[in-house]
C-alpha cells in the first residue's frame, strides 16, 4: 500500500472553517481522481500554545496510481489550498510506502 501524506499547520482562527472545507471539498476532490482507495485525517496532539496541525493520508494500492496523482492532480489540488487559505495554512506533502 502506498500513502500520499499532506501535513497542514493552520492558523487557529480558521480551524473550524478549514476543517469544514477539508472534509467537504478538498478530500472529495482528492478521492474523485480515483487514485486512492481510502483516506484518514488526523490531528496531531500538540501543546496548547502550538498551531493546530493535521495530516491527511490518502491510500493507494499501486505505485502507478500514486504517480498518476502526483503527475496529473497534485499541483492543482495543492494550489487550491493556497488559493483558499493563503498564508493561514502551511502545507507540505510526502509519499510513503507501508512496510510490513
Amino acid at each position: 500500500m502506498f500513502v500520499y501524506n499532506i501535513s497542514f499547520q493552520i492558523d487557529p482562527s480558521i480551524e473550524s472553517a478549514w476543517l469544514n472545507w477539508i472534509k467537504q471539498s478538498f478530500i472529495p476532490s482528492c478521492l474523485s481522481t480515483a487514485c486512492f482507495v481510502e483516506h484518514q485525517l488526523y490531528q496531531l496532539d500538540l501543546a496548547a500554545d502550538q498551531s493546530p496541525t493535521f495530516t491527511l493520508q490518502l491510500f493507494s494500492n499501486a505505485a502507478t496510481q500514486l504517480a498518476e496523482f502526483q503527475e496529473k492532480h497534485a499541483e492543482t489540488l495543492l494550489f487550491s489550498v493556497t488559493e483558499q487559505w493563503g498564508d493561514q495554512c502551511f502545507h507540505f506533502n510526502t509519499s510513503m510506502k507501508i512496510v510490513h
